[in-house]
């Protein structure tokens, strides 16, 4: 798949996630079985991409990614991330969330349009980590337009 195509499916895949989000506070959706709403599922992927636009300028710069020891360290570690996450956001309506999401994926799609073709290959840290977010974005719009229905 071409570095553009990526780009832009990465962008796509935010953009419906805001629309989806959005389309289930209109259905009066608070909480899904994981735990996160509308409002908490929006919230949690913008403070994934805004900790991205530190991460990826130091993974290009030669340091390594973030490992976990183990899958438990890994779950510990994102649990708390998300609920920082939702303590930050506190009472805030959807749409400024909405808008930090858009700002947070827009400031990682700036850091990556001037890399070379190389980073956006299957097994380099870019590459994964757009199919992870896209990957990420589509379970939880599945998540919120089951509740929605």
């Amino acid at each position: 798949m071409a570095k553009e195509e990526l780009l832009q499916q990465f962008a796509a895949a935010y953009e419906q996630l805001i629309v989806t989000a959005s389309q289930a506070v209109q259905h009066g959706i608070t909480n899904q079985p994981d735990g996160l709403g509308p409002r908490e599922t929006v919230a949690h992927v913008a403070g994934w991409e805004i900790m991205a636009t530190v991460r990826i300028p130091a993974v290009i710069a030669g340091m390594p990614p973030i490992k976990y020891l183990n899958e438990t360290q890994g779950t510990v570690m994102d649990n708390a991330l998300n609920a920082a996450f939702a303590a930050l956001i506190g009472e805030q309506p959807l749409e400024p969330l909405s808008a930090l999401l858009r700002q947070a994926y827009q400031r990682v799609l700036e850091l990556l349009k001037p890399l070379d073709d190389a980073h956006f290959q299957p097994g380099q840290f870019i590459y994964e980590h757009i199919r992870e977010s896209i990957e990420h974005c589509q379970g939880h719009m599945e998540l919120l337009t089951a509740a929605s229905a």
